[in-house]
């Protein structure tokens, strides 16, 4: 038996992240012949100083364990857990967390250069050590987006720091563990700064400019400890310095120019202590490090009818390209990003004003050449050279925040196994700091609609809690302005059609991704520094309803509703199904769920915490008006017979799936189904309907008919996009056309992950998994096996420990099973012929 995964706030050991308020998790494995933990021991200590025991205690809870202590600024603890299970058996592991600034002073200044305030620049500064530090600490923010560098070498592996967040809000502070980097006598420590998300081009149609601010800054102190305990600190101040870098421009959307010739310049000015204007304060980080993940080498070399040079890295990925290049001084290299080739050339105008380009200068030196400031969504790279370049120097890494996959499906169909990988790259390749719609053309904005239909598979991929939280903090601060109401796009641009708010399903982010989160990581804390943001929606929704008197529904106001759906016969982007409807229902499901975490919050709190009372009260108040909701729903939008008004496939599908009419359920899923059967068995859903439609079917006993639509191969359908070729998601489900042409409609990304939402069926009825307690410390495991399918195999990675579902279909008729339950969990395993068993920690074997 061993304990893995030791976390502080869903992170192996932390460093500067904002660590209040404190909770802690683990995992056991390897656990044979136990089925459960009996106890756990934790404790935390500040060298050798015990700061808390929790002695021997039943109750800790391996998934979220929280510790309320009083933490100093810049300190390192130790913390062990020593958990014994029901065998007696024992095992224990030690692990660390590090806090950053907190809330101590800061002696750094705000600097910015002295320099056009179009330039990249770079702010420097030379020091002296007479002794190198046993322990040196850089705590740094820059704006927009810097890189640090010591003695010529880059601090860290994160790039694109310190990320996009709502800035108007909260200013993210990196802590750097710069000890191994810093040398006896001179040092010199260098800080590279680009426009990023805060000052460079955001939004589409051209966009706006300077939305945070118009310069670039950064604030910095550097500890250095000595072995005495001695300290020195060096900040930023007057006495620094500033050049221009040789970025001699760069954009989020359009890429980078880097002229090597101007490495050697010294052509330094001075700074100026000013403080960004309309920031808030600093604040240890929340986000992820934006670190490089996996990498491609290039796949096929293609030269085009039109004598282009094209590489294809054989996946459409986010990141760059790097290279390395001997060039004489003055040749250009020119690379430009696209998705997809046109008529065998080179094409990228699905990308809209975005320039998506890397141009290189040499200086006639050998270098490894990479872009810094700007990141590209691409599959090919156009590559423009005086010169003969080499296939095997360019190298293609792919970039997003620091989290690794959890779950992975295998089937007996090669195609479905595509859409799979698919849907996950589509999330990898959008989940850089937020998550963004796409990461190619000029928007990569964080979309909250697009957020909430995909959480849930989200949280099935990958492990997402940390990446949520910050997303979540973000959203919490943007409605605290917009009394409640949760942003089109988080962080809000505050200019133009993305400064809008509270549109249905698209607000809805603010309760359903919080609560996809619990529902897979079991963590209360979270749940309850969620809370008020979720609440404050639903507050907000009801305060505008009832203004408008009659029963609580939602009345008015825009609404994306089943965006891109095409069961419209008017032309556009909006589907066919009253968006009044889908707001209602989401507005009921959303109360319901409120009250359902004001029960689990009561559960996860000691009986005198002052705010047991507050969750009691909410879990009555937003039950009651859920029920008031439903009865209005049902009075306006059902019939007498309890048929839905909205005859659409998306209508049936929410009735179903948010149980607007639970005893008429059955009927409305014959209903829908015969709605995709009379549709040539075929789906005409946007991002709600997509999202809720298979489960519908499957859930109301038509699961062959949510197979069919799953391998349904022409337009529209997922494997149509597979068949063509596509390694990410699309935005439309016909973004390509049959012969390969990019549709004339317009919004044509192919790196959109909506309706990739898909997989969260996969996982939880197709293979059967899901979870019945939060965390998935108890889970429902309920396959539905198909024979067109041949078999079907799920490993996930939960909070709870690894679980894995297989089932085969057999020549005789008969179905193979085989299930692992993790330690310390127990699941249901319901067969299709109604027979259950009831299934602890362990491996397990059935034939039907």
């Amino acid at each position: 038996m061993k304990l893995t995964q030791l976390r502080v706030n869903h992170i192996e050991t932390p460093m500067g992240f904002q660590i209040n308020p404190l909770s802690f998790s683990w995992k056991v494995e390897e656990a044979d012949g136990a089925k459960y933990q009996k106890s756990a021991r934790i404790m935390v200590k500040k060298g050798k100083d015990v700061l808390f025991d929790s002695k021997e205690e039943e109750s800790a809870d391996s998934l979220d364990y929280p510790v309320d202590l009083s933490l100093s600024p810049r300190t390192r603890y130790q913390w062990s857990v020593c958990v014994t299970a029901d065998n007696q058996e024992k095992a224990a592991e030690e692990s660390w967390f590090e806090t950053g600034k907190m809330d101590e002073p800061w002696q750094g200044k705000w600097i910015t250069p002295a320099l056009d305030q179009s330039v990249q620049p770079i702010l420097a500064r030379t020091f002296d050590v007479h002794k190198k530090p046993v322990k040196a600490r850089l705590y740094l923010c820059g704006l927009g987006i810097y890189e640090v560098y010591i003695n010529g070498k880059k601090v860290g592996n994160e790039f694109l720091a310190p990320g996009y967040h709502s800035y108007d809000f909260h200013l993210q502070v990196q802590t750097y563990d710069v000890t191994d980097y810093l040398e006896r006598g001179k040092n010199e420590i260098r800080i590279w700064l680009g426009d990023g998300w805060f000052k460079g081009r955001l939004g589409f149609d051209g966009g706006y400019t300077n939305l945070y601010g118009d310069r670039c800054y950064a604030i910095g102190e550097l500890y250095m400890e000595q072995d005495d305990g001695t300290e020195t600190l060096l900040c930023t101040d007057e006495s620094w310095k500033s050049k221009a870098s040789s970025i001699t421009f760069s954009n989020i959307y359009d890429g980078e120019v880097y002229d090597a010739r101007l490495e050697e310049l010294d052509d330094w000015k001075g700074v100026r202590i000013c403080e960004p204007e309309g920031c808030k304060e600093l604040s240890d980080r929340y986000s992820l490090p934006i670190v490089k993940k996996e990498s491609f080498p290039v796949q096929e070399v293609i030269q085009t009818p039109k004598q282009e040079l094209v590489f294809d890295f054989g996946q459409n990925l986010t990141g760059w390209v790097e290279f390395d290049c001997s060039l004489p001084a003055g040749t250009q290299i020119k690379l430009t990003s696209s998705e997809i080739m046109q008529d065998g050339c080179f094409y990228h105008d699905n990308l809209r004003t975005a320039k998506t380009e890397f141009i290189y200068i040499s200086n006639g030196k050998k270098a490894h050449v990479r872009p810094h400031f700007t990141f590209y969504g691409f599959r090919y790279m156009k590559v423009e050279c005086d010169c003969m370049v080499d296939q095997k120097d360019f190298t293609a890494y792919h970039l997003r925040s620091d989290f690794d996959q959890t779950g992975w499906i295998e089937t007996g169909n090669q195609k479905v196994n595509q859409l799979f990988l698919n849907a996950l790259w589509s999330q990898k390749d959008n989940f850089l700091d937020v998550p963004t719609d796409c990461p190619q053309r000029d928007e990569r904005l964080g979309w909250t609609g697009d957020a909430q239909v995909f959480s849930e598979t989200a949280c099935y991929n990958m492990f997402m809690p940390a990446f949520y939280r910050k997303y979540l903090w973000d959203m919490r601060a943007e409605q605290s302005i917009l009394g409640g109401s949760v942003p089109n796009v988080v962080p809000r641009l505050k200019k133009g059609m993305v400064a809008e708010h509270g549109s249905c399903p698209w607000a809805d982010a603010g309760v359903i991704i919080p609560w996809n989160v619990f529902l897979h990581y079991g963590s209360r804390t979270l749940l309850q520094e969620c809370y008020p943001g979720m609440k404050a929606w639903i507050n907000c929704e009801r305060k505008k309803e009832e203004a408008l008197g009659g029963p609580h529904l939602i009345k008015d106001g825009f609404h994306f509703a089943d965006w891109l759906a095409l069961d419209n016969e008017q032309p556009g982007p909006f589907g066919a199904t009253d968006p009044l409807y889908i707001a209602s229902a989401y507005y009921y499901q959303g109360a319901k769920i409120i009250s359902q975490a004001a029960k689990m919050l009561t559960e996860g709190i000691r009986q005198e915490d002052p705010k047991i009372c507050e969750y009691e009260k909410d879990a009555k108040e937003y039950g009651r008006l859920a029920e008031e909701i439903l009865q209005a729903i049902q009075t306006t939008y059902f019939d007498e017979n309890g048929c839905c008004v909205c005859k659409t496939q998306t209508g049936s599908a929410i009735a179903v799936e948010f149980g607007l009419m639970p005893e008429k359920q059955k009927e409305e899923g014959e209903r829908l189904e015969e709605r995709v059967r009379r549709n040539g068995s075929h789906l005409n859903t946007g991002f709600v309907g997509t999202t809720l439609l298979c489960p519908a079917l499957t859930h109301t006993g038509h699961h062959t008919t949510a197979v069919d639509l799953l391998l349904n191969e022409e337009f529209p359908g997922w494997l149509y996009c597979v068949n063509l070729g596509a390694t990410t998601i699309w935005e439309r489900w016909n973004s390509v056309l049959p012969d390969g042409k990019i549709s004339e409609e317009g919004m044509n990304s192919l790196n959109h992950y909506s309706y990739g939402s898909i997989e969260a069926w996969m996982y939880s009825d197709v293979c059967g998994i899901r979870p019945s307690r939060p965390g998935f410390r108890e889970a429902v495991i309920e396959p539905h096996p198909d024979k067109c399918l041949k078999y079907a195999e799920c490993t996930l990675d939960t909070a709870a420990g690894r679980y894995t579902v297989k089932w085969n279909c057999q020549n005789d008729g008969s179905v193979t099973y085989e299930v692992q339950v993790p330690f310390g969990a127990q699941a249901r395993m319901r067969f299709p012929d109604g027979k259950c068993e009831k299934l602890t920690a362990g491996t397990y074997q059935f034939v039907r």
